[in-house]
């Protein structure tokens, strides 16, 4: 089960909104959950929080398009640059956001491949594309 939280920057340093209802997703994000003992990360489910969204200024279908993350700073965050403000706030994912940041030219690479994931993630889930 997923929860949903709004953003607060008193509690959380970066703010992820995830789709709760995609099983492919719930996989990597209840895994990353157990490992923020610290709370660091407000978990948004994008399925069950509109006002999140809103108040973030994001769509339902931007949001479901691609990874979106504030980051600690408030700055918005998207696809992999997304994931590496999560993983940079969890143990053992340290490690791999600084190699993601350190390797030349991978981080153009993890992120060519992310958007073939992205493009389709829904369809392997099922769902149809939100179109505007």
């Amino acid at each position: 089960m997923t929860t949903s939280t709004q953003p607060n920057t008193a509690t959380s340093k970066v703010t992820c909104f995830h789709d709760g209802e995609c099983p492919l997703c719930n996989l990597e994000i209840n895994a990353m959950k157990k490992l923020d003992k610290e709370g660091k990360i407000n978990w948004v489910d994008i399925s069950n929080d509109e006002e999140a969204l809103a108040k973030a200024g994001l769509t339902y279908k931007q949001t479901m398009d691609r990874m979106h993350v504030i980051d600690e700073n408030q700055q918005l965050q998207t696809g992999v640059l997304g994931f590496l403000q999560i993983w940079k706030q969890l143990p053992y994912y340290r490690r791999l956001a600084q190699v993601v940041e350190n390797a030349p030219l991978l981080l153009p690479v993890l992120e060519f491949f992310y958007r073939i994931f992205a493009h389709y993630r829904l369809p392997m889930t099922g769902k149809k594309r939100i179109k505007e």
